[in-house]
C-alpha cells in the first residue's frame, strides 16, 4: 500500500522493513529522487543566471520539509510563469535540452516538458487551475495576485521563488479538492499539509485561507483532512480547521482505496466525470448529466487530453470514439456498472464534506 501511494520510501525507513525487495526498491526510489534533485538545481540555477526565476510549486519545496527529502518521491517538478514571460522560459527551456510534449495549444494553460536523459520532468503551469473547468476554475480566484506575493527560498544552495507560504497553503487544499473530484487524493498529500502546517505555521494568515475554502465549498474537506492528519499521522491540525466533527472514515478509505491520486483503479477514475459533473451542476445550477454524459462527455472536459479540440471543437465525436477506444485497447477494460457505482458513492462522499448540496 505504500508503494501504492508513493511513500515507499517513508514507511520503509520508518519500520525498518526486513522484506528485502522493498527495502532494496525503497532504495532505488531514493537514489532516483535524489538524481532528478540534482537535475533541477542545476536547471533552476541556469534559469536563474538567464535572468528568469518562475515560480516553483510543491515539489522541491515540499520535499524540503521532510527529514530525509530524497524519501518524499516527486515525479515531476511545477512551475508557475505569467503569460508575458512564458515565452521566455519556453525559449530557454528549450535551449536546455527539454521538449514539450505533444502540441499544446498556443493559449495552453499546463504545458509538459521532459528531458528523459536527465530525469527531468516540468509541469509549466499559466494558471494554476484550468479556467474553463465549472467544478474548480473557481479555485483561480484567491491566487490572482500570487506572483506578486511571491516569496525567496534556499533549498539545497539553490535559490528558489515560490507562493507565500499563506498562498502556498490554501493552494495545496484546492489542489487536493481537484484531485478529489479527479480520482482521489493520496495520503502523501495529507503528509504534506501537516508538515508544512508545522514549518510555517505561524507565518499562515489561517483566517484568510479559512474563508477561502469557505468560499470554495472545501472548508469541511479540508479540516477532515486535518483531522485525519491529526489522528492518524500524528501532525497536529491547525486551530482553524481544528475539532473537525465530521466522520472521517468514509473520506480515509476513500483516499486508502484509491492509491496515488485514485490511480489504481480505472473505473474509478473514469468515474471522475460523474463526479466533475455533479459539482459543475451544483456550482452552476444546470441539471447534472449523468450516466449518458460519463460517456460522452463535452468539449471542454476533453480537450486537455484531445489538444485538437480547443480549436476544432466540431471534431468532439472523434475523441469520444478515441476515448472509449483508448479504454478498451488497455490492459484492463472499464466495467460500466463498476463505474457508475463508484460515481454514485464518491457524489455522496462529496455530499457528507459538504462540497455539494
Amino acid at each position: 500500500m505504500a508503494h501504492i501511494h508513493s511513500i515507499l520510501p517513508l514507511v520503509a525507513e520508518a519500520v525498518g522493513s526486513e522484506n528485502a525487495p522493498m527495502k532494496n526498491l525503497a532504495r532505488q526510489l531514493t537514489i532516483r529522487q535524489a538524481q532528478r534533485t540534482a537535475d533541477f538545481l542545476l536547471l533552476y540555477r541556469e534559469l536563474t543566471n538567464r535572468g528568469m526565476q518562475p515560480l516553483v510549486i510543491k515539489g522541491i519545496i515540499l520535499r524540503d520539509l521532510y527529514p530525509q527529502p530524497e524519501q518524499r518521491p516527486s515525479t515531476d517538478e511545477d512551475l508557475l510563469v505569467s503569460d508575458s514571460d512564458y515565452p521566455l522560459l519556453r525559449d530557454a527551456l528549450l535551449d536546455c535540452s527539454l521538449h514539450i510534449d505533444g502540441d499544446p495549444a498556443p493559449d495552453a494553460e499546463e504545458i509538459t516538458f521532459r528531458d528523459p536523459e536527465r530525469h527531468l520532468y516540468l509541469e509549466v503551469h499559466r494558471r494554476l487551475f484550468a479556467e474553463g473547468s465549472d467544478a474548480y476554475g473557481d479555485c483561480n480566484a484567491p491566487f490572482i495576485h500570487a506572483l506578486e506575493r511571491s516569496i525567496m527560498v534556499e533549498i539545497q544552495g539553490v535559490r528558489f521563488r515560490t507562493l507565500s507560504p499563506t498562498d502556498h497553503m490554501l493552494y495545496l487544499l484546492c489542489h487536493a479538492y481537484k484531485h478529489l473530484l479527479h480520482g482521489g487524493v493520496g495520503i502523501r498529500q495529507i503528509c504534506d499539509m501537516g508538515l508544512f502546517a508545522a514549518r510555517y505555521g505561524s507565518e499562515l494568515d489561517w483566517e484568510h485561507i479559512a474563508s477561502a475554502c469557505e468560499t470554495l465549498h472545501i472548508r469541511r474537506f479540508a479540516a477532515a483532512l486535518f483531522a485525519i492528519g491529526e489522528t492518524y499521522l500524528g501532525l497536529a491540525a491547525p486551530a482553524a480547521f481544528a475539532g473537525c466533527d465530521e466522520d472521517l472514515e468514509p473520506l480515509l478509505e476513500d483516499i486508502l482505496s484509491g492509491g496515488i491520486y485514485g490511480a489504481e483503479d480505472i473505473d474509478r477514475l473514469h468515474s471522475s466525470t460523474l463526479t466533475l459533473d455533479a459539482v459543475a451542476a451544483d456550482r452552476t445550477g444546470r441539471r447534472r448529466g449523468g450516466a449518458l454524459r460519463s460517456v460522452f462527455p463535452p468539449a471542454k472536459d476533453l480537450s486537455g487530453r484531445y489538444a485538437y479540440l480547443r480549436t476544432k471543437p466540431w471534431l468532439l465525436p472523434t475523441a469520444w470514439v478515441q476515448r472509449i477506444w483508448g479504454y478498451l485497447a488497455g490492459r484492463k477494460a472499464v466495467r460500466p456498472t463498476e463505474t457508475l457505482r463508484i460515481g454514485r458513492d464518491r457524489i455522496a462522499l462529496l455530499k457528507r464534506y459538504g462540497i455539494i448540496d
